[in-house]
């Protein structure tokens, strides 16, 4: 299970998300997308324009979405839980 927040500097929901990540206890790893053009190309090529971007790689498959979505994070904590 690999979960990556794509992010940038100064960034609001960017930062609420890693906090509510740590905070669930999800293990991450945070992308800077304004210093690394590979990995904005990736965040584009899901159609995404703006940050954070979580991907999650679930045994159950890829999950992603953009924006902080509290939901959407729980929702993750609980389907880790259950595969641990």
């Amino acid at each position: 299970m690999k979960v990556t927040v794509y992010s940038k500097p100064f960034c609001v929901a960017c930062d609420a998300t890693k906090r509510l990540l740590t905070k669930l206890q999800i293990s991450h790893t945070v992308v800077d997308v304004t210093e690394d053009a590979k990995a904005l190309a990736y965040v584009k090529s899901l159609g995404y324009s703006g940050a954070p971007v979580v991907v999650a790689e679930l045994p159950s498959g890829i999950q992603h979405w953009a924006e902080f979505r509290e939901a959407k994070m729980k929702e993750l904590s609980r389907e880790l839980q259950l595969t641990r």
